[in-house]
């Protein structure tokens, strides 16, 4: 029987995986489509609700996997086939040239963020000062285009007046996205306290559907936010359009209030949520695992075996199973690294 065991995915959830089977003698091939291992998390200079260094959790799981002797990083590669049963596989990467022999396989290939052109009424992709919460996030970080200074792309101005549109792509039923994404709220309120930090002078307003903020520090975050005088509405953005200078304006509703409302803001942001990774229907079909309604892949048991996929051998870790933050994506990789050692054990036991 083979020990070996494939990761599809280098972002956290994926390099925690194999650092954790490392730790319990087991080897591991992890198998990443970019150059970089990281996944999405690498970009973030700040992460929610304790601003934490994204790059620097990254560094430190990269450094770890790659002092992690059992461990086989491969970037820039894909899985191309599978074949045989667990714990029998046959893994083919690339172009189907090299192979080899795992006895089981963990799908960890995270998410993809909603294409928020989609959503027409926003104008993002037309309107230039109508941005994404990604985009945002790169105009913060002090290492990108901007050094950290938050200037619209039209013109460069300094940004004082900004609009952060929560649930862009996610509960919409036109858009066959009901689910919550879990993290929109606490990540871009995250990206209000740090513009606030900068300019104390900004005018920032969040519209929102409802605010979620569930996790251990989140509601804290949240109520820092008000206190620093970040605005909150309650309402869908209608509608938002461009003034010759640039100027964003938008039309929206205050449910609380039942008026509707407008404003004009120097930038708009789209608090985009999150959607199944591209290659998940391929990745389903080469594995032969379901997905569920969402396009997420499913569990075995969303009770007893959440990172279970639908077939023996196979299992989820991270966003690839739904949407969720960094700590549950780093407990995922323990969790699926104990599951894939249980398993292992069971085979060796029947053979």
């Amino acid at each position: 029987m083979e020990r070996k065991v494939l990761i599809l995915g280098g972002g956290v959830a994926g390099m925690q995986t194999a650092i954790a089977l490392n730790g319990l003698g087991i080897s591991s091939v992890l198998v990443e489509k970019e150059q970089e291992l990281g996944g999405r998390v690498k970009n973030y200079d700040k992460t929610f609700p304790f601003f934490h260094s994204g790059k620097e959790l990254v560094k430190e799981l990269e450094d770890r996997v790659r002092g992690a002797h059992l461990v086989e990083i491969r970037c820039g590669t894909t899985v191309s086939h599978v074949e045989g049963q667990a714990p029998h596989f046959q893994a083919s990467l690339g172009t189907g040239n090299y192979k080899i022999p795992v006895g089981a396989i963990v799908v960890a290939t995270g998410f993809e963020p909603f294409d928020a052109s989609l959503q027409e009424e926003y104008g993002y992709g037309v309107y230039k000062n109508v941005i994404t919460a990604t985009e945002l996030e790169h105009l913060l970080d002090p290492g990108g285009p901007t050094g950290g200074e938050i200037r619209r792309p039209s013109d460069g101005k300094i940004v004082q007046r900004v609009a952060i549109a929560f649930c862009v792509g996610s509960r919409n039923e036109q858009l066959g996205h009901n689910y919550c994404s879990r993290i929109c709220c606490s990540f871009s309120t995250k990206q209000a306290i740090e513009i606030k930090e900068r300019h104390p002078d900004a005018v920032v307003t969040c519209f929102y559907i409802d605010i979620r903020t569930y996790g251990r520090g989140f509601e804290e975050m949240y109520r820092r936010a008000q206190e620093m005088g970040i605005t909150y509405i309650r309402g869908r953005i209608a509608e938002c359009g461009v003034l010759p200078n640039g100027d964003v304006t938008i039309r929206a509703e205050d449910t609380f209030l039942g008026k509707p409302i407008q404003g004009v803001f120097d930038l708009v942001s789209l608090s985009h949520g999150m959607t199944p990774a591209l290659d998940a229907p391929k990745i389903a079909t080469m594995l032969d695992i379901d997905v569920a309604e969402d396009g997420f892949f499913e569990c075995r048991d969303k009770d007893l075996y959440p990172n279970d996929a639908t077939r023996e051998g196979v299992f989820l870790a991270g966003a690839a199973i739904g949407m969720k933050p960094i700590p549950d994506c780093i407990a995922d990789g323990n969790a699926v690294a104990a599951r894939v050692a249980a398993f292992l054990a069971e085979m060796q036991e029947r053979n």
